[in-house]
């Protein structure tokens, strides 16, 4: 079939269908149709002209009316305008009775009227010629008094003492001077936007000053000056920049040893100081009286930190300065090492000048957990049913990156730092004494053949504040040796133990030395008594029951709450982690505040932590530390043993009496 044309369908043919009668008589029909269809269209525009043309006709000679055009009747406009005349106001919804003016008129003299309250509104925007519009109190808006220049508004007013004195009040670039009248008021205007500007007035051979601050609008402000002197003497390292705080006002000085500012203003005063990169924390004093005099003193934390590389099979750690610890903890340094003392003889150590160590002293107790006497005191003796070792209160903190574990010690409260649990407590200088009474004293075989939870009982007995030896004050003891040694074999820093014995000692042995820190040797060889800070025997001659720590399976749990030391529990304790397969330490898990248990092992009795640690893989088990009388160098501040169960009880294990402050 032919294909068609695009406007009008006209057939196209092709040679086959040249002779095709239809389809030509197709095409001619089509052509015929859209010639009529021109020709229509054609003959329609021609009658629209002629249909304008005879308009334009009519139009001008009149013919056309406005009724032709749809327009109002003759009168109908009129007729209209006379029934609205006759309209009344009832009949379009109106009230005839003035109801509404009545209720509108009562509403307009009412104190609610809009007019009303845009009038009382309009009362604090009024004033006088030549004033300004500014605020008189906070959020109030009123008068104020043009300033003789752009800016704030600011009347002094004095202290009747200060007349004929000269004053200056400066503040930004700008400098202000006067003498006080007999008005006892003067008044500036400042250009400064949000800026501190300190009046002060010399009298009598003193300084007297007070501050005001503007905003950040030109404002109305009053500042007044009184005769208020009063005195803060602050004592710290010299060479420190010290600050004095209150509100506006910050006074700076430099220390020479002490610091006196004299302060115009009562209140309560924040005291800091800095020392290159050393601060103190922020102390507070407060002055409320003219002529007051009060004192304090500040003091840098002393911090000390360690690191191990627990990828080193080294026992030795390396100490931080503040130039090398990547955390910037570390405060101080020390360049010689603790050297132990072998009987009567000598020892030293860097951190005897240091708080905590060199506040870990000997005391006697009395059976309230009171301190009776300290050692040097005449009334002192190791006598005593209760000879303790206090442990002051210190910080810590912890840090892991990678395979490097950093431990931190400071004596005082430092940002990034936490006050460690087992810190600022009584902990006995011996094991516990034999005969079931629960003491600490000297020349007595330590208190075995019992369970932790019966020596708990025994321990509880003594008094509210006392109990037994627990896992927090372990492990502050480890925190304390291992920043002050800096080395994990603590048997071959100090001394062996007690460890190649058949039977246990009593306390005592280590009574004749007189310094803290080193070891005794007994009458052979094999018995060595040790002791760290005062501390006797911390590992070997006989375990020690550890409270407020419990194993199920491999488990651990912690509690730092002595009222709710339990065996074989979890509630009231936390979880610390999972203990390793038996053997030598090669790995910790530490937490932020300083507590710390085995995490892996697979060491030496040379390397890494040269202590052994044991556990049990079913059910509840108790922990024992430090190791007894023939464990060997298995031992050591660092023996680690939860095997047995709470109804456990041995020859080789006893515990220490403990006391809270």
């Amino acid at each position: 079939m032919a294909s068609k044309t695009t406007n009008y369908g006209l057939n196209k043919h092709s040679p086959q269908d040249f002779y095709n009668v239809e389809a030509r008589n197709e095409n001619w029909d089509k052509i015929d149709a859209e010639l009529k269809n021109n020709v229509d269209a054609a003959n329609a525009r021609v009658k629209t002209a002629e249909l304008a043309a005879e308009v334009k006709k009519v139009v001008k000679d009149g013919s056309l009316t406005a009724a032709d055009l749809g327009a109002e009747k003759a009168g109908a406009a009129a007729a209209l305008e006379k029934k609205v005349d006759a309209l009344g106001a009832g009949d379009v919804g109106a009230d005839p009775t003035g109801a509404a003016a009545s209720a509108v008129s009562a509403h307009n003299k009412s104190a609610s009227a809009h007019s009303a309250l845009f009038a009382k509104k309009q009362d604090v925007l009024k004033g006088q010629k030549g004033k300004y519009l500014g605020f008189n109190e906070d959020n109030v808006a009123g008068e104020v008094d043009a300033p003789m220049s752009g800016g704030s508004h600011i009347t002094m007013t004095f202290a009747a003492d200060f007349k004929g004195c000269e004053w200056t009040l400066t503040g930004g670039d700008e400098t202000y001077t006067g003498t006080v009248d007999e008005s006892l008021t003067a008044v500036v205007s400042v250009l400064g936007i949000n800026t501190i500007y300190t009046l002060s007035c010399g009298l009598d051979g003193e300084t007297y000053s007070a501050e005001v601050q503007t905003g950040y609008y030109y404002t109305s402000l009053t500042l007044e000056l009184e005769k208020f002197l009063a005195t803060i003497t602050v004592t710290v390292d010299s060479g420190s920049v010290v600050t004095a705080t209150l509100g506006y006002t910050v006074l700076t000085k430099t220390s020479t040893g002490t610091v006196v500012f004299k302060v115009c203003k009562p209140g309560t005063w924040t005291i800091k100081a800095t020392l290159g990169e050393q601060a103190t924390e922020d102390a507070e004093i407060t002055i409320s009286t003219n002529g007051e005099s009060k004192a304090l003193t500040l003091s840098y934390a002393n911090v000390f930190g360690v690191c191990w590389d627990t990828s080193n099979s080294s026992t030795a750690l390396t100490r931080l300065t503040p130039s090398t610890d990547p955390y910037g903890l570390v405060t101080r340094s020390v360049t010689t090492e603790p050297v132990p003392a072998e009987g009567s003889g000598s020892g030293s150590s860097p951190f005897d000048a240091y708080a905590p160590w060199s506040g870990m002293k000997e005391c006697n107790l009395n059976a309230s957990g009171k301190v009776t006497a300290w050692k040097g005191d005449s009334g002192f003796a190791r006598s005593n049913n209760y000879t303790m070792v206090f442990i002051p209160v210190f910080y810590v903190a912890q840090k892991r990156s990678g395979t490097k574990q950093y431990f931190y010690v400071s004596d005082k409260p430092k940002t990034g730092m936490t006050k460690h649990p087992g810190s600022g407590k009584y902990v006995g200088r011996y094991h516990m004494n034999d005969g079931g009474d629960g003491y600490s004293k000297t020349g007595v075989p330590p208190y075995v053949d019992m369970t932790r939870a019966s020596v708990r009982n025994t321990a509880n007995s003594k008094g509210s504040k006392f109990h037994l030896y627990d896992f927090a004050t372990y492990c502050a003891i480890i925190f304390l040796y291992i920043v002050e040694f800096a080395d994990w074999n603590s048997q071959s820093k100090i001394g062996q133990g007690v460890v190649s014995e058949d039977y246990t000692q009593s306390s005592g042995g280590t009574d004749v030395m007189n310094y803290h820190t080193g070891n005794v040797q007994g009458y052979r060889n094999g018995i060595t008594y040790v002791q760290y800070r005062w501390i006797e025997n911390l590992w070997g001659n006989v375990c020690q029951w550890v409270d407020g720590f419990n194993v199920n399976s491999t488990t651990a749990y912690y509690c730092t709450d002595p009222s709710k030391y339990a065996d074989d529990t979890a509630t009231g304790y936390t979880n610390i982690g999972t203990l390793p397969a038996d053997g030598w330490i090669k790995d910790l898990t530490v937490t932020d505040t300083g507590l710390l248990i085995p995490k892996t092992t697979g060491g030496s009795e040379t390397t890494y932590i040269p202590d052994c640690m044991w556990s049990y893989s079913g059910g509840w088990r108790m922990l024992y530390v430090g190791g007894y009388w023939n464990k060997g160098m298995s031992a050591g501040l660092l023996y680690f043993e939860a095997t047995t169960t709470s109804s456990n009880s041995g020859t080789n294990v006893s515990t220490r009496l403990m006391c809270e402050p």
